[in-house]
């Protein structure tokens, strides 16, 4: 088989892969995980269902794809919010309350918070967890040399943050009919948490 024979197989199984992705993105947040066949799934993506197979294993490695595109969806969203602001400590601040909106978008919000931990268990939190860390670590421990924030282990605060807004999101997308008061007193925190992290900010016992 000639390299370019090669090359042109290889798109064509990508070209099939991301149109499964899309199928079953748009499947899952319409009816959720247990109401979506893998039958119906193959057929409304045009391919057959051993094709399906030989790209995702199975439905849930399908719904993992899935979760994978919607978390990267996210991030590229918060990248562009991120480059807009001048101040890292701003944009970073902006992207954490930024993340709460745009998570709970309804045809995310199934996805990621409602079918996610019950068809991947803790492996959905691991890998929601896990975007855009490194970065994160990078900006928080550049933050504490500069004197902008308090000298806390960068790597460990990043762990908090992220468990924080993960805790958040959670705790708002179990409320159904949220009338604004819960998404309101979830920004109220992370902003309270991230004051705390402000240079000459006393910590709990401590005095200013």
């Amino acid at each position: 088989m000639s390299t370019i024979q090669r090359a042109t197989r290889a798109e064509a199984a990508d070209q099939t892969a991301a149109r499964l992705v899309a199928t079953a993105r748009r499947a899952f947040a319409e009816r959720g995980f247990a109401q979506v066949s893998l039958d119906g799934l193959a057929a409304e993506a045009g391919v057959t269902r051993g094709a399906l197979h030989h790209h995702f294993t199975n439905k849930s490695g399908l719904f993992e794809a899935v979760l994978r595109a919607v978390d990267a969806e996210i991030g590229h969203e918060l990248d562009r919010l991120y480059e807009a602001e001048q101040d890292r400590w701003k944009a970073l601040r902006s992207c954490f309350h930024a993340y709460l909106d745009l998570a709970l978008r309804p045809d995310r919000r199934r996805i990621l918070f409602q079918d996610a931990p019950a068809v991947l268990g803790t492996r959905a939190f691991e890998i929601l967890m896990a975007s855009g860390f490194g970065p994160m670590v990078s900006d928080l421990r550049d933050l504490v040399a500069e004197g902008r924030i308090r000298a806390i282990h960068p790597e460990a605060m990043a762990h908090v943050l992220n468990g924080a807004v993960m805790a958040q999101v959670m705790w708002l997308a179990e409320a159904e009919n949220d009338d604004g008061d819960r998404l309101a007193a979830a920004h109220a925190a992370l902003d309270a948490v991230f004051d705390g992290l402000t240079a000459g900010s006393p910590l709990p016992g401590e005095t200013s």
